[in-house]
């Protein structure tokens, strides 16, 4: 269970920021805001990109839908054609995801990115 999510129930519009590198780098992350609805495991809503580097899967997209699931704390969400696989744990989901042919590791915090 999240803080103040329910995996087994309904809660809308939960704001995560999430921030996603290639594994074992350095590099700066790509950083997007969610806001995520969960209805019985199910999982969907809205991806926005406000990263600073530039050149991003996703860069400068707004409202991109996002789809998944949730079960026994692990978690699977496909934002376009990008699957995020990974765990909950409390306010956080992690877990790595393959981009243009690189594993990325990636983190989700509960939380609003300022101005949204």
């Amino acid at each position: 269970m999240l803080c103040g999510v329910s995996t087994s129930g309904v809660v809308h519009n939960v704001p995560y920021i999430i921030g996603f590198r290639p594994l074992n780098s350095t590099e700066q992350p790509y950083v997007g805001q969610m806001y995520l609805n969960f209805n019985n495991g199910i999982v969907s809503g809205r991806y926005t990109d406000i990263s600073i580097r530039p050149a991003g899967p996703f860069a400068n997209q707004t409202n991109i839908p996002v789809s998944g699931g949730v079960s026994n704390g692990n978690v699977m969400l496909t934002i376009r054609q990008i699957t995020f696989r990974g765990t909950m744990n409390g306010e956080w989901l992690n877990g790595n995801a393959t981009i243009r042919g690189r594993i990325y590791v990636w983190e989700a915090e509960q939380g609003k990115a300022p101005g949204m």
